[in-house]
């Protein structure tokens, strides 16, 4: 099981550094164009989301492989499902059904890590 939670892990990275690098580097014309801003909208919380993605790819490998503060993994997992959440809020607010199950199934991943990490650290 655990090598199945290593996997989920790494998928969870994979999935956050595009994005993050994304949000950050992005011009504000960028997100304009992909609607991730108002034209006369405020690109600070575009960046601090684009930078807590990257602090969770970090998060949710090295604390667990290090074993330095490995509670961190499971709690990193638990804010990769308040971003799917809010992402699933956002989407929808907007209509934009299509994005929902990939989502969803980032969601469920995250949750999956979340427990059986924590599961892990409680039976030590």
């Amino acid at each position: 099981m655990n090598i199945v939670v290593w996997i989920l892990q790494a998928i969870l990275a994979a999935f956050f550094v595009m994005p993050g690098v994304g949000k950050i580097s992005g011009s504000r014309e960028k997100h304009i164009a992909d609607k991730h801003i108002k034209p006369d909208g405020n690109l600070l919380p575009i960046r601090i989301l684009g930078v807590l993605e990257l602090l969770g790819c970090l998060g949710i490998i090295l604390p667990w492989l290090t074993g330095i503060a490995p509670i961190l993994t499971p709690i990193t997992a638990i804010g990769y499902c308040l971003i799917m959440i809010a992402g699933i809020i956002n989407h929808t607010i907007k209509k934009e059904y299509k994005m929902l199950p990939m989502l969803l199934a980032v969601g469920i991943i995250a949750l999956i890590v979340a427990y059986c990490r924590f599961t892990a650290l409680n039976s030590n």
